[in-house]
């Protein structure tokens, strides 16, 4: 099934890739004139895509091998480590958290690494040890060996498979993007469109992980795979999977385009320029930048530190709670809550103190970066490169930060919300993260969609391209209106009674006994309402993250983009989160049949807002720094002076 699937996705590709091509050879006639040296340069370009094109689709296969890989283990993580391993509730809630974070965290020395000795090394290396990771765990699940290798799985997990997901992450998408090169306009059309169909192929894996491999891990295949060595087909799938992807991509060798590393010099000049620029004439902006790159490892370490605390506890929340159903209403024994006891109050303070100064921080200072100053001696990467640089982290830093709050629901407050609906599908009950596979749906649908439909009918009717701006402000609008979709979706599970009789407890909410006997009531709405909001945020995503991706890639010098790739990833992933976990330990309710989780939810909307009017503040008063022209045009949401049809 699983390769069946892969092969399906691979001539989808095939197909969304040639039809991508030829829209962008179709957007280029329409925009040159009909001068024969036009028409040279086309059929210059046009060569150049054709003979890249194939390498672009291995890059693309190898991303959808490793996403599914991934979030096979991601998604099923804290359930093993709770139900196997014997790992409490918030243990196995934070040690996924870690996992999560760690990830994110190893794409910074991952990008690094790859400016250093190039792109292509580095991917080499981080999927090896990645495919080592997902053998090790693989071969720890195996259920007579689960008791005794719980080591090697944490091995695997929290070590090799996220050094690899740091070393291939912040590269794979830039190593694509270089294999069509962004000299002329058409290429760089073309990689816009890449970075959508990047995002593409990503969400195939998730639904391949989510609407099947997940489900295996404890329900087994009927007749295929028993029960119990359901994970070990699971993860050994993914094993299998990532093997064949580091296969793919060394296959492909011969037809790449590399280039090469550039060392850690401009990482360094960027750190003189930095230091330099604070001890002579930068002023303020100088010394505020200094104090937001040092808050960020700072609050990195101190929300880690809260998260582990957490799990050396050994605990959870308890709860004694009411059966609605029982007649009389009797107390039935204390109900352990899922994820509860959340981390200590000083560190989680502490870390939303240094977290918020530091993005505060960054932004302001790097809004106009003529605080950098020259250097004595000049080098290759100077102060102009070093301007462009800081210049896209109040983007990369606000887009992130809004957007992912959002959509961060979709971890825990959207499954937990449908586990409280009504699951049932036939005789069986879905589990919550099941809804997941909406999010994967809606982009993949979604994306061929928007860019051969969507896109090109909005830029003929207003007679210009959709900028990354327009698509940005879109996105973040759409967001906010899934998590306030979802908050009126609580209040009619609220409103809705309870299920009782042969409807049971729910099997993936707090307090579910293996006899069945205890647990949470069901209320009487049916869990698939909760597409809706998942689907928003894949629709959301698709106008986001591709072009936070492509943002990334060409508003950075050619010597730093792996480093500002890792950046954008390390705000998308780790600090959105660790944000996200001090929101949820502020507004999420641990029983939702007696707080307001629409709180939660409205107060995720209302920082999307925030950061759509923060957007059009830097946009409009950003003078002075350095982003390329073509780059900063395209973060405008209004007209602009040269838009005309034959601009589209």
């Amino acid at each position: 099934v699983v390769c069946g699937c892969l092969w399906r996705a691979t001539v989808l590709l095939f197909r969304w890739y040639a039809a991508m091509s030829r829209t962008a050879v179709r957007m280029t006639n329409d925009s040159e004139s009909d001068s024969e040296q036009d028409s040279e340069s086309e059929l210059e370009d046009s060569a150049v895509l054709k003979i890249r094109k194939l390498p672009v689709i291995g890059i693309l296969l190898v991303e959808l091998c490793e996403r599914l890989t991934y979030y096979t283990l991601a998604g099923t993580q804290k359930i093993y480590l709770q139900n196997q391993l014997k790992k409490t509730p918030s243990t196995s809630a934070a040690l996924n958290s870690v996992f999560s974070m760690l990830c994110y965290f190893w794409c910074v020395p991952g990008g690094l690494l790859a400016d250093s000795i190039g792109r292509y090394k580095t991917i080499i290396a981080a999927g090896s040890v990645y495919a080592i990771g997902t053998i090790c765990v693989g071969i720890s699940v195996i259920y007579e060996l689960q008791a005794s290798l719980g080591w090697l799985f944490m091995l695997g997990s929290l070590v090799l498979i996220a050094i690899g997901t740091g070393g291939i992450k912040p590269n794979i998408a830039n190593f694509g993007a270089d294999q069509i090169g962004d000299v002329s306009e058409k290429q760089r059309e073309c990689q816009k469109t890449f970075f959508s169909l990047f995002y593409l192929s990503i969400n195939i894996g998730v639904l391949i992980a989510f609407g099947f491999l997940t489900n295996t891990t404890t329900a087994g295949l009927a007749g295929v795979v028993p029960q119990q060595e359901g994970y070990s087909f699971a993860y050994g799938s993914g094993a299998g999977c990532m093997i064949l992807a580091v296969l793919i991509f060394v296959a492909f060798t011969g037809s790449y385009t590399m280039l090469p590393g550039n060392g850690l010099g401009p990482v360094r000049r960027l750190i003189r320029y930095q230091y330099h620029s604070v001890w002579n004439g930068g002023g303020w902006r100088a010394a505020m930048s200094l104090a937001g790159f040092l808050c960020l490892p700072l609050f990195y370490l101190v929300t880690l530190a809260d998260t582990l605390l957490s799990a050396s506890a050994e605990k959870s929340n308890t709860e004694v709670f009411t059966d609605p159903c029982a007649a009389p209403l009797t107390e039935a024994p204390p109900r352990m809550l899922h994820g509860g006891g959340g981390g200590h109050g000083v560190l989680s303070d502490i870390a939303l103190a240094l977290g918020s100064m530091a993005c505060i921080f960054l932004v302001v200072a790097n809004v106009n970066c003529t605080w950098v100053q020259e250097l004595k001696q000049e080098v290759s990467f100077g102060a102009k490169d070093a301007r462009r640089t800081f210049a896209a982290i109040p983007m990369i830093i606000v887009v992130n930060i809004a957007f992912n709050l959002c959509y961060n629901s979709m971890n825990n407050a959207f499954p937990s919300q449908a586990c409280q609906m009504d699951l049932r599908l036939g005789t069986t009950q879905l589990n919550g993260a099941f809804f997941n596979i909406a999010d994967a749906m809606a982009i993949v649908i979604f994306t061929p969609i928007f860019e051969f439909c969507v896109y090109p009918v909005i830029a003929r009717m207003k007679g210009s391209r959709v900028r990354f701006g327009q698509k940005i402000i879109a996105g973040l609008v759409m967001a906010a209106i899934s998590n306030v979709a979802a908050a009126i979706l609580e209040f009619m599970r609220k409103d809705a009674p309870f299920l009782c009789g042969d409807a049971g407890f729910s099997q993936c909410a707090p307090g579910f006994s293996e006899d069945g006997t205890e647990g949470t009531r069901m209320k009487d709405i049916s869990a698939f309402w909760i597409f809706i909001p998942f689907a928003l945020v894949g629709i959301a995503e698709i106008l986001v993250n591709p072009c936070m991706y492509c943002f990334s890639y060409e508003a950075a010098p050619l010597e730093v983009r792996s480093l500002l790739q890792a950046l954008n990833l390390f705000f998308m992933g780790s600090v959105s989160n660790a944000f996200t976990a001090v929101v949820s330990k502020l507004l999420y309710p641990n029983d939702l049949d007696k707080g307001s989780l629409d709180n939660y939810y409205f107060v995720n909307a209302t920082l999307a807002v925030i950061g759509i009017a923060v957007y059009f503040i830097i946009t409009r008063c950003g003078h002075g720094h350095e982003i390329r022209p073509a780059i900063e045009k395209e973060l405008v949401v209004g007209p602009l002076e040269e838009d005309s049809p034959a601009g589209v």
